[in-house]
C-alpha cells in the first residue's frame, strides 16, 4: 500500500507524487497516512524503506551530491517545499530561525546577512561589501567591491536553501568570507508533464493586504530533454506610514520574477542544462525608516517620495559528461544586479522637519507638487548602482564512492561595476534644468557627484582530496590558488566633495590593487559507531580588498583604499543518532580568527560619508547545537540554539561627529556589527492521519534573536526579541487538483523591536537617530494546485 509522510512529503505528495516526495525530495519522515492516488505508488526500490524514521538530507554544496551528515562541516538546508506550506517566500523570513545567521532586511533584494558574527555593517542599504556570499546553484551572485542587491529567491518551486557556515574560498572563492547562502532551483523533470500554481494572501496588522500569484510548466521534449519554465508575481505589503504627507503603507513593492531551465540528456554520460532566472522590483517609495525603535511604524522625516527599482539575472549553461570514473564539468554564467534609487537627503541636509535651525517648518500642503518652500529647502540623492560579471569554471571530479575522491578544477570571473551618486537640491537641480546646463557642468555645481568605475577579477586554481580509512576515519584537505586585481577607481566633484578635500575635486579613477593567496582547507570525521561521529575542519577565507567609492583625504581621514581580510575557521563537531534513527543531536564549537576586518565607519563631517577600513583583529567563538525528534505519537520536536561572542581585540579610533576632536576611541571587546550574543528556536509538527478527505498538518514555533548593535561603536541596541509563530495546512493528493490550503501567523503576539539603529548628523542641525524594525503580526493564507 503506497503511503506518504511528513509534513514536507506530504506537502510534496500534491505535487510530484508520494513516492517522489520521500526518494528524490528527502522528505521529512513524520507517521504513515492511509493510501493515496495510483500516481503515488512506490517503486520496487524503494519498497523496504523505512518510513518512520528521520530523513536523509542530501545537498550538493561541495559540488557532489552528499549526506548532510556526512559532511564535516556545520549546513544548515531548508526544505523548498516545506517553505511554501508555511507561506516563507523571502529569505528574512526564515534564515534566522538557524543559530549563528543574523540579517537585517529593508526591502526585497536589500539584505544584510552575518553569519557567526562576521559582518563589515548591518545597514541593508550600504553599498559596503558583505561577507557573504550569495550562491545560485554553483554561480556566485557575491561583490568583490562595491556590494550591490543581494537577491531574495522565490521559495516557490525551489529544492532548498543551503546555509553554509564557515568560508568557503576553498571551492567558491572570494565571495563568501563566511560564509554562503545558496539557493538550489527545481530542475526540470525528463518525460513527465508538470504544471503548479498558487495564489497567496498576505495581511500584515496596520500594513497594506496584498495577493501574488505564480505558477510553473514542465514539458518533455521526447524522452532526452525537457524545460520547465516558471514566473512569479509578488507583491510585498506596505507597514511604514509617512506622518507628514499623511500616506499609509507608504512602503508595498511589486515584483516579478522568471525562470527557464532546460535539461537535455542525449546520452547516459552526457548532460546539458542552461538556466535564466530574471527578477526586478519596484517600491514607488522606500520608507521603512522609522522614527523609535519601539513603534509606531511610522517616519517624521520624509517629505519626497523615494522610488527604489532593483533588477537581478543569472544566464548560465553547464555541460557534463561522466568517463566512468571520473566526471567532467564545464560552466560557464553571465549575471548582472542593477540598483536605482531616488532618496530624500532633505533632513539629512537641513535636520529633520520642524527642528531648527534648518528643520523645513511643517505641514506643507500634501500629497501635492513641491512647494515654493520644499523647492527652496528640499534635497535629495540619487543612487544608481549597475554591475555584471562573467564566469567559467572547469572541473574533474572522481565518481566512485570507494577509495580517493578528489576533484581539481580552474576558475575565473571578471566583474565590472558603475557606481553613481548624486546628492542635490532641489532647487539647484530645477534651475539648472531650466538653463539647460549640460550634465557635466552641472555635476560640478551639486552637493556631491561621484562615479565609481571598477573592474576587478579572480583566477584560481583549486582541489579537494578525501580518503576513508578502515571504514571510519575519512580525511580531506583541500586548496585554492588565487590572485586577484581591482582596478579603477573614484572620482568625485561638487561643495560637499571640495570642502572635504581642501577646497579640490578628487580624482583617483586609475588605482590597481593586485594580490595573490592560498586558502586551504582540512577536515577529519571519525565514526565513533554508525550513529556517532565527530568532525573537526580548519578553513581559511578571503575577501578582496578596494578602493573607497566616496572622496579620500587628509582632511576627512578616508584612506584611499583598503586591504583584504582573511581569516580562519576552526570547527569542532558531533553528530549523533538516537532511538532507531529517530533522534539526532548536534553540537558545534567554533572560534574564528580575523585579520585585519573591513569595518563600516563614518566621516565626522557633515553631511557624513560612509566608507571602509580595516581596524587590526577580531574574533569570533561560540557553539551551536540542535535537536530533532521523531516522538512516538507522530510529533516532530525541534530545538536549537546556540551562542555568538564576535569582537574587536584591539582598540581603534574612529570618527565621531558628536565629540569636540571629532574622534572617538572603540575599545576592545566592542561587539561586531549585526551579531547576536544568544539565538533559540523550537518547533512541533504533526502531520494527521487522513481525516475524510484530508490530512491535517499543524506546527507551533518559537525563534529569539539576542542583543546586538547596528555598528562597532555599540550605541544602537538592536534585536533582543523573540516571534511566536503557527500555522495550518489541508492537503489531498486525491483530487484531480491536489490542492493545499496553508494558513499561517507569524509574531502572533506582534512584538516589535529594531532590527538596525544609526544617528545622522545633518549639515545644519541636531543628530538625530533612525531604525528599521521587525515585521508585525502577519497573516499569510496559500492556496497551492497540481494539474
Amino acid at each position: 500500500m503506497p503511503k506518504c509522510v511528513g509534513l514536507t512529503a506530504l506537502v510534496l505528495a500534491l505535487t510530484v507524487g508520494c513516492a517522489d516526495a520521500v526518494a528524490d525530495e528527502q522528505a521529512l519522515a513524520t507517521i504513515p497516512v492511509p493510501e493515496q492516488s495510483p500516481k503515488a505508488e512506490k517503486p520496487a526500490a524503494e519498497a523496504d524503506q523505512d518510513t518512520t524514521q528521520l530523513e536523509s538530507v542530501v545537498v550538493t554544496a561541495t559540488k557532489r551530491k552528499k549526506s548532510l551528515r556526512e559532511i564535516a562541516e556545520s549546513i544548515d538546508e531548508f526544505n523548498g517545499a516545506r517553505l511554501e506550506s508555511e507561506g516563507k517566500f523571502n529569505i528574512a523570513d526564515y534564515i534566522q530561525e538557524k543559530p549563528g545567521v543574523t540579517m537585517t532586511s529593508i526591502a526585497p533584494n536589500l539584505n544584510k546577512i552575518s553569519i557567526r558574527g562576521i559582518a563589515t555593517d548591518a545597514y541593508p542599504g550600504s553599498p559596503l561589501s558583505s561577507g557573504t556570499g550569495i550562491l545560485i546553484g554553483d554561480t556566485s551572485f557575491g561583490d568583490p567591491f562595491i556590494t550591490n542587491i543581494q537577491p531574495d529567491f522565490s521559495a516557490f518551486d525551489l529544492q532548498s536553501v543551503e546555509i553554509l557556515k564557515g568560508p568557503q574560498g576553498t571551492l567558491f572563492g572570494g565571495a563568501a568570507l563566511a560564509g554562503a547562502i545558496r539557493y538550489v532551483l527545481q530542475e526540470p523533470a525528463l518525460g513527465e508533464w508538470q504544471a503548479r500554481a498558487f495564489g497567496q494572501y498576505v495581511a500584515p496588522t496596520d500594513g497594506t493586504a496584498v495577493w501574488s500569484e505564480g505558477g510553473i510548466v514542465n514539458a518533455p521534449i521526447g524522452d532526452s530533454a525537457a524545460v520547465r519554465l516558471g514566473y512569479v508575481r509578488h507583491n510585498y505589503p506596505g507597514i511604514v506610514d509617512n506622518t507628514i504627507s499623511g500616506e499609509k503603507d507608504v512602503d508595498y513593492t511589486t515584483g516579478n520574477q522568471y525562470r527557464a531551465l532546460a535539461s537535455w540528456r542525449p546520452t547516459d554520460a552526457l548532460d546539458v542544462k542552461f538556466t535564466h532566472v530574471q527578477e526586478d522590483t519596484a517600491t514607488p517609495n522606500a520608507t521603512p525608516l522609522v522614527d523609535s525603535p519601539n513603534g509606531p511604524r511610522q517616519t517624521s522625516l520624509k517629505i519626497l517620495p523615494q522610488p527604489s527599482d532593483t533588477r537581478f539575472g543569472l544566464t548560465s549553461l553547464e555541460l557534463g559528461y561522466d568517463f566512468g570514473p571520473m566526471r567532467a564539468t564545464a560552466l560557464a554564467s553571465r549575471t548582472f544586479k542593477d540598483w536605482y534609487l531616488d532618496a530624500d537627503a532633505t533632513a539629512a541636509i537641513t535636520g529633520p522637519p520642524n527642528q531648527p535651525p534648518g528643520g523645513l517648518p511643517l505641514p506643507l500642503p500634501f500629497p501635492v507638487l513641491p512647494s515654493p518652500l520644499e523647492q527652496e529647502t528640499g534635497s535629495f540623492q540619487i543612487v544608481n548602482d549597475r554591475s555584471k560579471s562573467i564566469s567559467e569554471e572547469v572541473r574533474l571530479q572522481s565518481t566512485g564512492k570507494h577509495g580517493l575522491q578528489w576533484l581539481v578544477g580552474v576558475f575565473n570571473i571578471d566583474y565590472k561595476v558603475f557606481f553613481e551618486i548624486l546628492t542635490d537640491t532641489i532647487a539647484n537641480r530645477d534651475a539648472n534644468q531650466a538653463a539647460g546646463t549640460p550634465p557635466d557642468v552641472y555635476h560640478e555645481t551639486t552637493l556631491f557627484y561621484g562615479v565609481t568605475n571598477v573592474k576587478a577579477h579572480e583566477r584560481a586554481v583549486f582541489f579537494d582530496l578525501g580518503y576513508k580509512f578502515w571504514d571510519r576515519l575519512d580525511l580531506s584537505a583541500g586548496a585554492r590558488l588565487y590572485e586577484t586585481e581591482v582596478k579603477g577607481g573614484f572620482a568625485g566633484v561638487g561643495s560637499v566633495a571640495r570642502t572635504q578635500n581642501g577646497g579640490m575635486d578628487f580624482n583617483f579613477s586609475d588605482h590597481d590593487i593586485s594580490e595573490k593567496g592560498v586558502s586551504p582547507k582540512v577536515s577529519a570525521m571519525f565514526d565513533f559507531s554508525r550513529d556517532i561521529s565527530t568532525y573537526f575542519t580548519a578553513s581559511r577565507g578571503f575577501r578582496f580588498g578596494g578602493l573607497q567609492s566616496v572622496p579620500s583625504s587628509s582632511m576627512n581621514g578616508v584612506p584611499p583604499q583598503y586591504k583584504s581580510d582573511k581569516l580562519w575557521n576552526y570547527e569542532l563537531g558531533l553528530r549523533t543518532s538516537w532511538l532507531g534513527n529517530t533522534l539526532h543531536f548536534d553540537s558545534a564549537l567554533f572560534y574564528i580568527d580575523w585579520k585585519d576586518p573591513q569595518i563600516a565607519l563614518r566621516t565626522a563631517q557633515s553631511p557624513p560619508l560612509a566608507y571602509l577600513d580595516n581596524i587590526g583583529h577580531s574574533i569570533s567563538k561560540g557553539f551551536e547545537s540542535s535537536l530533532v525528534w521523531l516522538t512516538p505519537l507522530g510529533v516532530r520536536l525541534e530545538l536549537a540554539g546556540g551562542m555568538t561572542d564576535a569582537h574587536i581585540t584591539v582598540p581603534f579610533s574612529a570618527p565621531d561627529p558628536t565629540s569636540s576632536s571629532g574622534q572617538r576611541v572603540v575599545p576592545a571587546g566592542s561587539k561586531m556589527p549585526g551579531s547576536a550574543r544568544s539565538q533559540y528556536a523550537a518547533a512541533l509538527n504533526y502531520v494527521t492521519p487522513q481525516i475524510g478527505p484530508f490530512n491535517i498538518g499543524a506546527r507551533v514555533d518559537y525563534h529569539y534573536v539576542g542583543k546586538g548593535f547596528g555598528d562597532i561603536t555599540e550605541v544602537h541596541p538592536i534585536n533582543d526579541y523573540g516571534t511566536l509563530n503557527a500555522g495550518l495546512v489541508l492537503m489531498n493528493s486525491t483530487w484531480r487538483l491536489r490542492p493545499q490550503l496553508a494558513v499561517n501567523v507569524s509574531n502572533i503576539t506582534n512584538v516589535t523591536a529594531a532590527t538596525f539603529g544609526a544617528s545622522v548628523k545633518p549639515t545644519v542641525g541636531n543628530l538625530y537617530d533612525l531604525w528599521y524594525l521587525n515585521p508585525p503580526r502577519t497573516l499569510t493564507a496559500r492556496l497551492a494546485l497540481e494539474f
